[in-house]
């Protein structure tokens, strides 16, 4: 491992739902910053985060510990479990050439998450202990018509 070249995040959504498989993100209902509900708390039923991490080279044949956390805006924790975390050994593809960075795509699914209140919330994600980018939300009351 060459010092100061990490994994990065490429990119992190926000979806209804998200799966990966073969090095792609199928991606329903992707991209969005706000969430409604009718009132608080507010238990929403499924939803998901797309993830690319970019690994170089040097850090393939190792483990990328990937740990995603949900804060609100007091940076409170809000899963009762703590951090969802996975860990993952990175292979190097067959035929890329060397010093070729490596795409890891993964998708995470969070059931029934309770939202205590309206406001900020950020998905937390990290990569090997060192915090790597956060998905910034907001959880509003749904306008009454």
């Amino acid at each position: 491992m060459e010092p100061g070249i990490e994994p990065t995040i490429d990119f992190a959504l926000l979806a209804d739902a998200v799966q990966a498989a073969q090095g792609k993100l199928y991606v329903l209902g992707g991209g969005w910053d706000t969430l409604f509900v009718p009132e608080f708390p507010a238990r929403h039923a499924s939803l998901g985060i797309g993830i690319r991490v970019r690994v170089p080279w040097s850090w393939t044949e190792q483990t990328v510990m990937i740990a995603v956390d949900l804060h609100d805006e007091d940076g409170g924790r809000v899963l009762p479990t703590g951090p969802l975390l996975h860990g993952v050994r990175v292979a190097r593809p067959v035929g890329i050439p060397e010093g070729t960075d490596v795409g890891l795509v993964r998708a995470f699914t969070f059931n029934n998450i309770v939202f205590p209140a309206e406001g900020a919330y950020s998905f937390v994600i990290s990569l090997n202990d060192r915090l790597s980018d956060r998905l910034r939300f907001a959880v509003r009351r749904r306008p009454q018509p």
